[in-house]
């Protein structure tokens, strides 16, 4: 990957607001989210069920921060995973959006690099939207990294049947390991 002069404090995770809390996705987000909160980053989610609230229960597992980006309750579409009230208790900051692009656009704005886990179509807005905002920013961007063995054959995939240049594919790495993604995040701050 390469490496960013951007400050990593906060890091995001995206992901599957179904996934079921015995699962190994949710399993793995506990662990990923208290390493990082143990390495002194604040955990930023959206505030809703699944990988998110496995993100602040891992951070707060720790003493970590959480900050939490939300829908204002009376403007939510239907079929939206809705705010986890357990997430929003554990947040020691809430913001609240009017809309979904609202909402994804304050995610990115606040945090400093990515931490994306299996998801659906609201995984890949967020994966869209950070992988070209890393490319214009190259340097100074905010890192993604995918968690996960099946990522290797998604991101080979996008790049080449997208054609991406040399540029977008730097901005981005994959972990199989939570240790891992906190190596990443560590290693690819310039000194």
């Amino acid at each position: 990957m390469i490496k960013t002069t951007k400050k990593i404090k906060r890091v995001a995770f995206f992901g599957d607001a179904m996934v079921e809390e015995k699962s190994h996705i949710f399993q793995d987000v506990l662990v990923v989210s208290k390493l990082a909160a143990q390495a002194g980053y604040i955990i930023v989610n959206g505030g809703g069920p699944g990988v998110m609230l496995a993100a602040s229960r891992g951070a707060k597992s720790v003493n970590g921060k959480v900050e939490i980006v939300i829908l204002n309750p009376d403007k939510q579409p239907k079929n939206y995973e809705g705010t986890n009230q357990e997430n929003l208790e554990m947040a020691d900051r809430v913001y609240t959006t009017e809309d979904y692009p609202e909402r994804l656009n304050t995610l990115i704005k606040l945090a400093d690099a990515f931490v994306i886990f299996d998801g659906g179509t609201g995984t890949l807005s967020e994966v869209g939207m950070t992988w070209e905002l890393a490319k214009f920013n190259n340097g100074h961007h905010k890192p993604l990294v995918f968690f996960g063995e099946q990522w290797g054959k998604i991101v080979t995939d996008i790049e080449k049947g997208m054609k991406f240049e040399t540029i977008e594919k730097g901005v981005v790495s994959i972990a199989k390991t939570p240790q891992e993604v906190i190596e990443i995040l560590t290693m690819v701050e310039r000194a």
